[in-house]
């Protein structure tokens, strides 16, 4: 199973701005400030951000056996992720592996000597092959190790397990007997050595590798600078005065008590609203006398056209039967 823990360095000096007069913020503890130069309004910095990481890879190896067997479970996608990692450093020329590190281990079922002796065969074996298809040894620092797990080693794996009798195979796992006689009493327990081989065991038969490498980075920061802006002028006060004499000189001023200023402002003020209200007034009365007077006339008017009417049919009646009696007297 492949784990990659990411160490990444930040830099806290982003988006510090630099002022005349002050300082600017120096780069983080694990950045080192490469260069500084000032273009046009901008701080332009260039900056190497230290970090490592590491990715690791386990491999898992038949029982008594110190050959790999790459279609063994779990096996082929480990070796996939490796050989795509490696794939990566040909094509990522930043990334710097400082150090290899290749473990064997060995189950604790057996003699101890010989997991020992097994842990080493496979670390070795393992080393073999990546130097056969990779070239590790000729390109970075392999170092290898071995380690024979005891049986407190499969104590974690026991006890997230369901093996029978759970119990009673943690506390012999963790008593003080010898490695030998921890073996023989589980295997006198029903289905705890069945279980013990098939579910627990295999996983501890394995290679572990460590690949630490460098993904430092050069970068440039670019920063405005905040220059202060120039402080306004300070406009000449607006002061009252009111004049108290005149000669060819000029004009002599006298200024006035603010309290009483302000009194007469307000003063003036209300004058001059009740003088718009008054005319105001004024104009509404026009107004309505106008209004009456038009209408007065238009009803004048009215009566003396009916009175015209009625004196213009009358005339008109007269005149025809004055014309009647004319014919009659012929």
């Amino acid at each position: 199973m492949k784990s990659i823990a990411l160490l990444l360095a930040m830099f806290a000096c982003s988006g510090a701005a630099a002022q005349p007069g002050n300082s600017v913020s120096g780069p983080a503890a694990d950045t080192v400030l490469l260069s500084e130069r000032v273009e046009g309004d901008y701080l332009v910095r260039r900056l190497q951000i230290q970090s490592m990481s590491d990715v690791d890879y386990s491999i898992r190896y038949r029982i008594s056996a110190a050959t790999l067997n790459a279609a063994l479970a779990g096996n082929p996608q480990a070796l996939d992720e490796l050989n795509g990692f490696v794939d990566g450093l040909l094509q990522d020329t930043l990334k710097k592996v400082t150090r290899v590190v290749i473990t064997g281990y060995a189950s604790p079922d057996g003699p101890v000597a010989y997991n020992k002796e097994l842990a080493a065969r496979r670390a070795n074996d393992f080393k073999n092959y990546l130097d056969q298809k990779y070239g590790f040894s000729k390109k970075y620092a392999v170092t290898v190790h071995s380690e024979a797990d005891d049986w407190k080693m499969a104590h974690a794996a026991i006890a997230s397990s369901s093996v029978p009798d759970r119990a009673s195979v943690l506390q012999i796992v963790d008593g003080a007997q010898a490695p030998m006689a921890k073996e023989q009493a589980l295997k006198r327990l029903p289905g705890v050595w069945s279980y013990l081989a098939r579910e627990v065991l295999p996983p501890m038969r394995r290679v572990e590798v460590m690949i630490d490498y460098d993904t430092s980075r050069i970068v440039e920061e670019r920063t405005r600078i905040q220059r202060p802006a120039p402080a306004p002028a300070p406009a000449a006060p607006a002061e009252a005065y009111v004049v108290v004499e005149e000669d060819v000189n000029g004009v002599i001023v006298a200024m006035p008590d603010k309290g009483e200023y302000r009194k007469a402002m307000r003063e003036a003020t209300h004058e001059e609203r009740h003088d718009v209200k008054a005319a105001d007034r004024i104009v509404k009365h026009d107004s309505r006398e106008i209004g009456k007077i038009s209408r007065a006339e238009a009803k004048a008017a009215k009566r003396i056209a009916k009175k015209e009417a009625k004196a213009a049919k009358k005339a008109a009646r007269a005149a025809k039967k004055t014309t009647k009696d004319l014919e009659k007297m012929k």
